[in-house]
């Protein structure tokens, strides 16, 4: 979904070096490549090779919500919920991954696993450090759910999570965003982006 380029409109007044018949060759090809171009950006498809865009997902779950962890530290690691997955459609749906797309300088993603709500007993929305602390479970020590299928029943609540292993690496200067699930539906794998921000900083 690159940005579309507008056509500079061609001059009314024929040309004198390319004359009338040429001038409407030239317009016929203009817009038979725009033509082109529109059927390339046709909605649900990927300029960049990726799968198809999805709309299963509840897009909008955490919309208006940031996570934040004011108190990282550099060296230490985290662990980053991206949302649940709801399935909004009238099919079911099975996960195959998650993942975080936009990471700001000071952050690096180390791994990602899948985790069960069962397991933590509700959805984490703050970063959990990697072996815990008073109060907040280690996720580490979790069992991962990335082996198995996870389905998705058509109308429910996603049982199956994905969160990122993350390390402050320095000085956080933006927002973890743009996270990402990948799943199949009817016999073809879509992606779809949800609405997230994890706001963490040093201190």
């Amino acid at each position: 979904m690159g940005p579309s380029a507008a056509a500079k409109p061609a001059s009314s007044t024929p040309s004198r070096t390319w004359g009338k018949g040429r001038a409407l060759l030239l317009g016929s090809a203009l817009a038979a490549a725009l033509t082109v171009l529109a059927v390339w950006s046709l909605p649900g498809e990927e300029p960049s090779g990726g799968h198809a865009a999805g709309t299963a997902l509840d897009g909008d779950i955490q919309a208006g919500v940031e996570v934040t962890s004011p108190h990282a530290r550099i060296g230490k690691e985290y662990w980053v919920a991206l949302p649940t997955a709801d399935n909004v459609s009238d099919r079911p749906l099975t996960l195959l991954r998650g993942e975080i797309t936009r990471v700001p300088d000071g952050l690096r993603i180390i791994g990602y696993k899948a985790l069960s709500h069962e397991d933590t007993g509700g959805h984490p929305l703050s970063a959990s450090p990697v072996g815990g602390s008073p109060g907040i479970p280690d996720l580490t020590t979790l069992p991962d759910r990335s082996g198995r299928p996870a389905v998705v029943p058509a109308h429910e609540p996603g049982e199956v999570f994905w969160a990122a292993r993350v390390r402050v690496t320095g000085k956080v200067t933006g927002d973890l965003t743009g996270c990402r699930y990948v799943y199949r539906q009817g016999g073809v794998t879509y992606q779809q982006d949800l609405v997230c921000v994890s706001r963490i900083r040093v201190g």
